[in-house]
């Protein structure tokens, strides 16, 4: 009887440890994958951004017409430090929309070549909207809150700032395409 007892747990511990292993090779699977994945983009994926450009602005149809300037234009270096000073030789592509008539509302996207410097391009991303609080608090403070409520957001290698009345819109239209 003692024996048969052995042979009973020997031929359960089996199957224990096989259960164990596989479980073991299993665990380690489910952190992978990183957070770009999870927002949709995918290393060295690339995403149309005259497409993006256009489901984002019709997004929100409370936008006044805008103004669009993009890296592909031939001042298009120049362009970009009108809303950000961030360094232009990191960057990959941009495009940049803006109320023609002055008003507060802005989207703009910026492809990088590298996803680890979004942290300081947000930063002066930032910096461009306190800015542009202060501008607004002293000669349209009825607009001010549109831009207190400004978006500024990582999707893998781009930063999206949008600046709209419906910014929500916006940015789920920027999320959809990524």
């Amino acid at each position: 009887m003692h024996l048969k007892g052995f042979e009973f747990i020997m031929k359960h511990f089996y199957k224990i440890m096989v259960v164990c292993l596989c479980m073991a090779m299993l665990v380690p699977a489910v952190g992978c994958g990183s957070k770009k994945e999870q927002e949709g983009i995918q290393d060295g994926q690339a995403v149309d951004m005259k497409e993006l450009r256009e489901a984002m602005l019709a997004a929100d149809t409370t936008l006044p017409e805008m103004k669009v300037s993009t890296s592909e234009d031939e001042k298009g270096e120049l362009n970009f430090t009108v809303f950000s000073d961030f360094d232009y030789e990191r960057v990959q592509s941009y495009f940049y929309a803006y109320a023609a008539k002055g008003g507060p509302q802005e989207i703009a996207v910026v492809e990088l070549k590298e996803a680890g410097d979004a942290a300081a391009l947000m930063n002066t991303l930032q910096d461009h909207i306190e800015m542009r609080e202060g501008a607004l608090g002293e000669y349209a403070p009825d607009q001010l809150a549109m831009v207190e409520h400004a978006v500024i957001k990582q999707y893998g290698r781009y930063v999206a700032m949008i600046i709209a009345e419906k910014s929500g819109l916006v940015q789920q239209a920027c999320g959809d395409m990524m």
